[in-house]
């Protein structure tokens, strides 16, 4: 703090990524090795069960990483 009024208007700012480089083409969802659909989250329910959502599909634990 230096005393000084030092407001700033949002609206006069702009905000840039933090990695230029990273752009929707460097990531994707993963796709469902049963049905083929994009997959947000996995479920696991056991060493061997899990649910991959929104699709439902039972799948491998582990199936979607990424290498």
């Amino acid at each position: 703090m230096t005393g000084h009024d030092e407001r700033v208007d949002p609206a006069s700012t702009r905000t840039e990524p933090a990695d230029e480089a990273a752009d929707a083409t460097d990531w994707s969802l993963p796709d469902c090795p049963v049905c083929g659909r994009p997959v947000w989250v996995v479920t696991v329910n056991g060493p061997s069960d899990a649910i991959a959502s929104p699709c439902g599909c039972s799948v491998p634990p582990g199936s979607l990483e990424r290498r």
